[in-house]
Order: C-alpha cells, then sequence, then structure tokens
C-alpha cells in the first residue's frame, strides 16, 4: 500500500462498535471525486460522451494532443503521473460505490493516456524488435495520410539508430505532436549513446553533453521545439556518419575509438602512415594481452601497458608518452573490461 493510500484509509476509518476498524466511504468518495476532476482539468476537461462521438481519427489526434502537452516538461509530466496515481489509488479504495461506476468511462481514458505516456517515457524491458517493423509503420501511416501514432514506436527495449532515416525525419520534421517527437529522438539517441558507450568513451561523452544542453535549452524555453528536433537529428546524424567513417577508413567498429583518439593527437605523432595502421597495431596489441578479469589484476593491466607503449613509442614524444596511453588504457578498459564477453 502506498503512503498515499494507507493516510488516506487511515483518514477515512472509523472505530466500529467492537473495537475493529470499519471504512466510512462517504468521505472517501467525495474525495475520489474532487481527484477525479483535479487530473480532467490536467489532461483538458473531456467527457465520455465527447470521446464516445469521435471518430477514431479524431481520438487519436485528441490523445496525441494530449499526450504531447503533458510531456511539456519533466515537470509537468510528474505532476501528471502523480496525480494520476493518487486517483488510481482512491478509486481502488472506492470501487463498490455506484458514484464511482459513474465515471469508469472517464478512468479508462485517463488511465489509457497515462499508459501513452508511460510508452513514451518509460519504455518496456527485454522486448526487442526490428527496425524493419517500425519502417513499416511509418510506410502506412504515410500511405494511408493518417497521423503517425508515435506512441506505438516505445514497444521496444531499443530503437536502433538506423532507424533515423530520410522518411522518419520527414515525419518528425512536420508541425504538431513536438514535444512527443523530442521525446522519441531523446529515446533514441540515450539508447545508442548507452551502447556504444563502451566502444567511444570519449566520442560518446561529448554527444552526450550536446543531447543533454539541447534537452536543456528547450525545456527552459531557450530553443524551440523545431530548433530542438534539429539539433536532435544533427546529433543522430553524426552516428551515421561514424558508421560511414569507419567502413571507409577501412577500420573495425572496435578500431574507431582508438582511431579517433589517436587523431585528436595527431600534432603530437611521428607517423608516416596513416593513422589507421597505428589504430590496427594498437588495437591488436591490446587485444593479443586479454585476460579474464584483466581489470583487477596488475599484472594483466601492466601487460597490456607495456604492448601499447611498445607500439607508440618513438612516435609519440617521450613527455607525452604517459597521458596518451593512460587514454588508450581508460578506452581498454571500457571497451574490453567485460572480456572475453564483449571481445
Amino acid at each position: 500500500m502506498s503512503g498515499f493510500l494507507a493516510e488516506a484509509t487511515k483518514k477515512y476509518t472509523a472505530v466500529g462498535g467492537e473495537g475493529k476498524p470499519t471504512l466510512d466511504l462517504e468521505a472517501p468518495v467525495k474525495v475520489c471525486l474532487e481527484q477525479f476532476e483535479k487530473v480532467k482539468d490536467l489532461i483538458g476537461d473531456f467527457s465520455a460522451e465527447s470521446s464516445n462521438a469521435m471518430t477514431d481519427i479524431n481520438k487519436m489526434k485528441w490523445s496525441s494532443s494530449v499526450v504531447n502537452s503533458l510531456l511539456k516538461s519533466d515537470a509537468v509530466t510528474d505532476a501528471f503521473l502523480l496525480e494520476e496515481r493518487k486517483l488510481a489509488e482512491l478509486v481502488a479504495m472506492t470501487n463498490s460505490d455506484p458514484r464511482v461506476w459513474e465515471i469508469q468511462e472517464e478512468l479508462a481514458i485517463i488511465q489509457k493516456i497515462r499508459q501513452l505516456i508511460r510508452k513514451v517515457k518509460f519504455p518496456p524491458g527485454p522486448r526487442r524488435e526490428k527496425n524493419e517493423k517500425i519502417k513499416d509503420l511509418i510506410s502506412k501511416s504515410l500511405k494511408s495520410q493518417e497521423i503517425v501514432d508515435l506512441a506505438k514506436m516505445h514497444n521496444l527495449e531499443k530503437i536502433d539508430i538506423s532507424i533515423v532515416d530520410d522518411r522518419f525525419q520527414a515525419i518528425v520534421k512536420e508541425k504538431g505532436d513536438e514535444n512527443i517527437k523530442v521525446e522519441l529522438l531523446r529515446r533514441i539517441i540515450n539508447d545508442e549513446i548507452r551502447v556504444r558507450m563502451p566502444k567511444n568513451i570519449r566520442r560518446m561523452r561529448k554527444l552526450k553533453d550536446e543531447l543533454e544542453k539541447v534537452l536543456s535549452n528547450y525545456h527552459r524555453n531557450s530553443l524551440d521545439s523545431i530548433a530542438a528536433i534539429k539539433h536532435l537529428l544533427d546529433i543522430a546524424n553524426e552516428f551515421q556518419q561514424d558508421d560511414i567513417r569507419t567502413r571507409q577508413l577501412g577500420l573495425t567498429e572496435d578500431e574507431l575509438a582508438f582511431y579517433d583518439l589517436l587523431s585528436a593527437n595527431e600534432k603530437l605523432l611521428n607517423q608516416t602512415g596513416p593513422i589507421q595502421d597505428l589504430a590496427h597495431k594498437v588495437v591488436d596489441s591490446v587485444k593479443k594481452n586479454l585476460q579474464l578479469d584483466w581489470t583487477k589484476k596488475e599484472d594483466a593491466r601492466a601487460a597490456i601497458r607495456m604492448a601499447v607503449k611498445k607500439e607508440l613509442r618513438g612516435k609519440v614524444p617521450f613527455s607525452e608518452l604517459d597521458n596518451l596511453l593512460k587514454e588508450v588504457i581508460e578506452q581498454a578498459e571500457g571497451q574490453y573490461g567485460d572480456w572475453p564477453m564483449e571481445a
């Protein structure tokens, strides 16, 4: 039982003739109906009659508009979810009263709004589907000229960055439901950062900072929704450019982070061939010396440091060697810390 429900139960429980607690429903029903009106005000006043009179497409437009409004900021979303939870608990306490039966249809609509918001804000866990399913949904929506129900896209554990293709960008750039679109893009980018962070710590930290800056400016209203969406699409584009760069440079996904690290220090390098050749050698020297739980064994860490140092010696000024070596080892720990699981 939550703190709110426990408090309400205590408040409206009276002692019966035999000393046993009895629940007096009159006051809780009154509070429940008041809470119902409060939640309706947060959504925007509506009725079961008006909802039933809507066509399916108008219902979708209305619910999309409500969800978009309630996603205006984390504070607005959290306030709605809190008040809706209080209402649900009061309904659970009073659902034997006919006065509560009369608002069941409206309660079902409120619950549906809550479910849509939670799909966007707190997507479900271990369910992974192919991006093609999402692309099919977009394609069908475009063909039928219906509004895309973006909330449906959130029934995934992870949405891959490859979904942000030309068709997807065309949809999110269209006017309307901007808060939902910002939340969707935040979700995609956060997923991608989380997956890629071990493989490119330096790069992902930079993109994470960019993401947080855009969202902060957006929620402070110093960046409008159109500009925020453009910035978020630009960040998504950077992931795709990284994938293209990896192929063009002839690198593996493992090697790109080390290539970027070495490229950032290019002025220090005394390297005659392309930097990717050195990146190959550095990664190879790390992988040849990996062993189980190597990050916890100083002798194993020392062996990797020695192998990498051998590759960098003569190519980096002695005064800078330790600093660069430290960055390489940090990247190796992030990328191969769970070896052999993640090798």
